[in-house]
């Protein structure tokens, strides 16, 4: 089951950051609505871990396009952790024990 009709109506600016109000018909007939963040510069640091934010209002768009600029350096370091986690994993694997779930 898809949502069917989604397109951006308006483009707003935040920051210098870019975010767009969607209307769309859900699977079952209902009009919904939403924001939509696709080019946060922060996402370059985060990458891929965060591609796209949603959010229901345009307050919450807001919010979190400001989280990201205000609090660059925590995500920046939970990039790293999150690296250094993924190359632990990795790097405990032996010849014999070698499955990743991959």
């Amino acid at each position: 089951m898809t949502s069917t009709n989604m397109s951006a109506i308006k483009t707003f600016t935040h920051r210098g950051v870019d975010y767009d109000y969607h209307e769309w018909t859900t699977w079952n007939g209902k009009p919904a609505s939403g924001y939509t963040i696709t080019n946060h510069p922060t996402f370059a640091i985060t990458s891929p871990r965060v591609q796209q934010l949603s959010t229901q209002t345009k307050e919450q768009a807001i919010a979190k396009i400001d989280d990201y600029f205000d609090r660059e350096d925590h995500y920046k370091e939970m990039a790293k952790l999150h690296d250094a986690g993924c190359q632990a994993y990795y790097d405990s694997k032996t010849r014999w024990d070698n499955f990743t779930g991959d």
